[in-house]
């Protein structure tokens, strides 16, 4: 038969019941000699051979201490044989020291107990009965020995017995307790594993979020932050990284808006700009109670998204408009114009024909109004290709220069090395062309030259590229910078008012932004915001 450990063999609880073990055995192999020297207990222990005694007790406290040195300086798990042979000699030493102090009355008989019940609990199976078999021999050899040799001690019997039952019956018990706590552990056990899988579950589907998800405690430090969230509020600060248990105030922007939503709960937060970024975020909070800590979660989206979605339909509604005035404008149009030409062929009067110019002008431009909102309600969605920046630039320089009839100057700058976005290549072009004709035309009025500089760079924090549309003109006045985007502003008379805004449309159906920066004549540009080329958000179908 096998000697083997009990379910708690795997565990570091059996290393240390064996332990305590093994250091009161050596205490009670103390504790016996010292009585027995100093007489502590005259007339049972030793009292009939003290000899006996002596050498048996001599021997077992060496015998306890000397099990102690593997105890102690095994690394790895005791063996089993060692444990079985210092539940055997427990029980030979006790019998005869049983023996040498005058049988079963002595009561050193009763030591067994905590010896077969520390079997019980360590040894596996019927092992342990096989302990409580082997003390209960040794009680009934002792009695039987003392009443065949010595002739006395006849009655001792029924108290073996009843002994011998008790160790039985502590065999029993504590395989029963063993096998409950056994239960409960492994069932435990189990449900730490689920926990932890559960958590790392979660942990992975958190860090894969493309929303941003942050929980702030009611001291308003973070106590779980994603790597979208980071990326959403402009990327981490080397000065000041947003991590777990940095406070939320160091997300300026983002603090606000809580502070707004604490204080009218019931109301939708408007959207902001993270630090360092462009995109407008929407922030959606939720309170969360977990004892009496108060904590609140954080979901951030990214506005574009639901930009896109709005767009798709303003785009639907937009074309079955302009379908339907589309030929009730350009008809009456149509005659305007026809006819304004016909009177400035017969007529040679010079304050005719500059009225019928001014008719003619502004025909065009109506014409081209009709035109730009057509082609903005038939936008089909974006062919996405990755494109190597820089050299898609130089191509469209040259394409660009050849369709012009003045001596135009475009630089093209980089900062950064192999530069690659996720665009359509012929929306990027309308948009390139739109901010270049608007640059040019303001440089040659304001410096008398027609110049633009593009500079590619990257964003160090959020680790998004961007192009910016540099040119000499006076920029944007102060009053006009929240409406340039918005449809039929102009300060052009014979312009739309489209431009900027079909680009800036066109932008976000690329998941791109167009922004105006500047803050004096010298330092305005435009700013299209690429996004991420492997970490973009869903793509329309």
């Amino acid at each position: 038969m096998a000697l083997t450990y009990s379910s708690f063999e795997n565990s570091k609880q059996a290393d240390s019941l064996l332990s305590v073990y093994g250091y009161y055995r050596a205490l009670l192999s103390i504790a016996l000699l010292i009585m027995f020297f100093t007489r502590t207990a005259r007339g049972i222990l030793g009292s009939s051979d003290n000899e006996l005694f002596f050498i048996t007790s001599s021997a077992y406290t060496l015998l306890c201490f000397l099990s102690l040195i593997p105890l102690r300086t095994t690394k790895s798990q005791p063996g089993t044989q060692l444990m079985f042979f210092m539940l055997l000699s427990d029980m030979v030493a006790l019998t005869v020291m049983m023996h040498a102090s005058g049988g079963l009355g002595s009561g050193l008989g009763f030591l067994m107990l905590p010896t077969v019940a520390a079997g019980s609990i360590l040894v596996a199976g019927q092992l342990a009965l096989l302990l409580a078999a082997i003390a209960s021999i040794c009680v009934m050899t002792e009695t039987l020995s003392t009443i065949m040799l010595l002739g006395r001690g006849k009655d001792a019997m029924f108290p073996a017995g009843i002994l011998g039952i008790l160790l039985f019956a502590t065999a029993v018990i504590f395989q029963v307790l063993t096998q409950r706590i056994r239960h409960a552990q492994e069932l435990a056990a189990q449900k730490v594993s689920e926990s932890e899988q559960l958590q790392k579950l979660n942990e992975s589907i958190v860090k894969r979020m493309r929303t941003g998800i942050l929980v702030i405690d009611s001291k308003d430090e973070i106590r779980l932050i994603n790597s979208a969230a980071i990326q959403l509020l402009g990327g981490q600060n080397p000065e000041k990284p947003l991590a777990i248990g940095r406070p939320l105030r160091l997300a300026l922007p983002l603090h606000q808006q809580l502070e707004k939503w604490r204080g009218y709960p019931w109301l939708r937060t408007p959207t902001f700009k993270g630090s360092r970024s462009t995109s407008e975020l929407q922030a959606n909070f939720t309170s969360l109670t977990q004892g009496r800590e108060k904590q609140t979660l954080i979901f951030l989206e990214d506005t574009r998204t639901l930009i896109q979605q709005a767009q798709q339909l303003k785009l639907s509604s937009l074309g079955r408009l302009t379908g339907s005035i589309a030929h009730e404008i350009r008809n009456p149009l149509g005659a305007i114009s026809h006819a304004s030409q016909l009177l400035s062929e017969q007529n040679n009067d010079p304050n005719s024909k500059k009225l019928l110019d001014i008719i003619l002008r502004h025909c065009q431009r109506v014409n081209q109004i009709v035109e730009n909102v057509l082609q903005l309600s038939r936008q089909k969605m974006p062919e996405f290709q990755k494109i190597w920046l820089l050299q898609w630039l130089k191509k469209f320089r040259n394409e660009y220069l050849d369709t012009q009839n003045k001596t135009c100057v475009i630089e093209i700058e980089s900062t950064t090395k192999d530069t690659q976005i996720f665009f359509d290549p012929g929306h990027l072009a309308q948009i390139l062309t739109n901010l270049i004709d608007n640059g040019l035309r303001f440089s040659e009025k304001e410096a008398d030259e027609r110049w633009v500089k593009l500079v590619i760079s990257r964003d160090p924090i959020a680790d998004l590229p961007f192009l910016d549309v540099h040119d000499k003109g006076p920029g944007v006045p102060e009053e006009d910078i929240n409406t340039i985007f918005e449809p039929f502003f102009t300060t052009n008379h014979d312009g739309t008012g489209l431009g900027l805004y079909l680009s800036r449309e066109l932008c976000d159906a690329n998941y791109a932004s167009l922004n105006y920066f500047g803050d004096n004549a010298d330092n305005c540009y435009f700013r299209i915001g690429f996004s991420h080329p492997d970490k973009l958000l869903p793509r329309p179908n």
